[in-house]
């Protein structure tokens, strides 16, 4: 080895001398001098979260009324961006945000950088175009999509970006729509075991209503509150032999698909939540309650002098007429408020509350919505209650129901006295299976024959005074109602609630429909508001619902008996 050779090689080693010197050096700092500083901040494992999708809600066809779509947070990481002035031209019009506030965020020190918390899927694929596409970090996020818009809103209720329902359906069952999210710390190296993180999913829920027998009681809505001038109304179609709704309709209504817009108090659902003064349907409670312990019977008479005084309140007729001597059918028939009054001071409080509370007034009927309102009844003991609580309660005033407990209770005269609780929601389907709801009985409320009585009385009823509310080729049980409206000065001197309760057929109920108009313009009387919308809805639902005429299906009836 020569001189130069021997030189090079002194070099050399020199060279890589100090190169592990500094290796060592750098060694010996990492570990012991820095040790803990870069072991706090050395991350070997991440954190993991697996979000579940929310449960479908369909309608008993299985047409899907709730579902998720996504939207995707818009995100970078400054530190690996190739040209963020480029970039941020690119994403200034999609966006919608200007470009020196992009670049701005861009040459932020963090590692990740939301640019935008929220954008659309159609935003997000424009992004996907673009050149340094991926650079762009986007993050998906559940939004609640409602295909049919605004139809059911109230049934339906609305989800919140947070994943929470509420109102309706989503809110009530809102533990079982989310899922349920999984987690866990997952780490980077390859090396070691990795788990796998699955979420649970949202159950799926089957409505038992059909959306297209929910669009056409709508439809029918819209056009009462324009026909008669109302400034808001509800009908609700039960099948009052299971409780299951067939249609709940709301106006106005409101559009969950935009939740951050829905105007304020545009969530409350007037159907269950909002109690009013019924007025003369409830009179159908009260003739119930007086067959049904013996106090009358339809042939039953009192003389009507047109007004009646109990507990220092004085009562008058609608009219201000004195019908002389009436019997019970008669009195139905012509609304009287002496009569009911007089009938309830036969029963007594004790016989009267007793009747009231069984079929459900003053307590949430627990069907599967949320936010049920409880009603007012104030009871005989109570601060509330005073003895002419007792005849104004009769005739449907001083008393406060929602529309899904005035439906409900008048069922159990159309379902043979045995009330049933109202339900929304006919199946559940999660990992285990579906859950199909079992109809839930309430009680036998009335007897049989008393409510068979009271379908009788209500026929009669509707073919002597509510000619308005009969369908062509069926036979049709009901009443009206005519409600003065409390005011914090008292009853509105003009303003009336007009309903109409009636179910059909009379003598094999298979649909019962409730109509509430609030403050119509049209007329002052339930009977020209609120029952012609029943008969025109009616008319439909009975071909929709494939309901036979009475004379079809008697005939059938009867032909298969004779076959037996």
């Amino acid at each position: 080895m020569n001189n130069s050779q021997y030189r090079r090689l002194i070099v050399v080693a020199a060279g890589i001398g100090v190169v592990m010197l500094i290796v060592v050096g750098r060694l010996f700092a990492f570990q012991i001098t820095q040790g803990e500083t870069f072991k706090e901040n050395l991350i070997t494992d991440a954190p993991v979260i697996d979000q579940p999708e929310r449960g479908v809600i369909y309608d008993r066809n299985g047409a899907i009324l709730a579902v998720d779509r996504w939207d995707y947070r818009v995100a970078v990481s400054p530190t690996i961006l190739s040209d963020p002035e480029a970039l941020a031209d690119s994403l200034a019009p999609i966006l919608q945000i200007p470009r020196g506030q992009l670049l701005y965020d861009m040459e932020s020190p963090y590692m990740y950088v939301v640019l935008a918390p929220r954008v659309t899927s159609d935003v997000a694929d424009a992004i996907r175009e673009i050149k340094y596409a991926d650079e762009v970090q986007l993050d998906p996020l559940p939004r609640r999509f409602y295909p049919q818009d605004q139809l059911m809103c109230h049934v339906l209720g609305y989800v919140s970006y947070e994943n929470v329902g509420g109102a309706g359906v989503e809110g009530e069952y809102q533990e079982q729509l989310k899922g349920e999210e999984a987690s866990a710390t997952v780490p980077f190296s390859p090396l070691r075991e990795q788990k796998s993180v699955i979420a649970r999913e949202g159950s799926d829920l089957v409505l038992t209503i059909d959306r297209s027998v929910q669009y056409l009681v709508e439809q029918h809505l819209k056009q009462a509150l324009v026909e008669h001038g109302a400034v808001s109304g509800s009908i609700i179609v039960m099948d009052p032999r299971t409780g299951a709704l067939l249609a709940m309709a709301a106006e106005p209504c409101y559009s969950p698909n935009d939740v951050l817009h829905i105007p304020e108090g545009a969530t409350f659902n007037p159907l269950i939540s909002a109690a009013y003064e019924p007025g003369s349907v409830m009179k159908l409670i009260t003739m119930a309650a007086a067959l049904d312990s013996g106090t009358v019977t339809p042939e039953t008479t009192y003389n009507d002098t047109g007004a009646i005084e109990v507990g220092g309140h004085i009562s008058y007729n609608w009219d201000r007429g004195a019908h002389g001597v009436v019997d019970m059918t008669t009195l139905l028939a012509r609304s009287l408020n002496v009569g009911a009054a007089t009938i309830a001071t036969w029963m007594g409080p004790t016989t009267f509350y007793d009747y009231f509370q069984r079929f459900g007034f003053g307590h949430k009927t627990n069907i599967d919505i949320m936010s049920e309102a409880d009603g007012f009844m104030p009871l005989p003991g109570s601060g509330d209650w005073s003895e002419d609580r007792l005849a104004t309660n009769a005739y449907g005033q001083a008393l406060n129901v929602t529309p899904l407990q005035m439906i409900s209770s008048v069922s159990a005269l159309a379902n043979h006295g045995l009330l049933m609780q109202p339900y929304v929601v006919a199946e559940v389907r999660d990992e285990f299976g579906a859950h199909p709801h079992q109809p839930v009985p309430v009680g036998q409320v009335i007897s049989q024959a008393t409510a068979d009585q009271m379908t009788a009385m209500a026929t009669i009823a509707v073919q002597q005074e509510v000619t308005e509310a009969l369908v062509e080729g069926y036979t049709v049980a009901g009443k009206t109602g005519t409600a003065q409206i409390a005011e914090s000065f008292g009853y509105h001197p003009t303003d009336v609630i007009g309903s109409f309760i009636g179910w059909l057929p009379a003598d094999d109920p298979q649909i019962i429909v409730f109509v509430k108009l609030d403050r119509p313009t049209s007329a002052p009387w339930g009977s020209m508001t609120a029952a012609p919308v029943f008969a025109k809805l009616a008319k439909e639902l009975v071909v929709m619902l494939d309901i036979p005429p009475d004379s079809i299906r008697l005939q059938a009836n009867a032909s298969a008996g004779g076959g037996g």
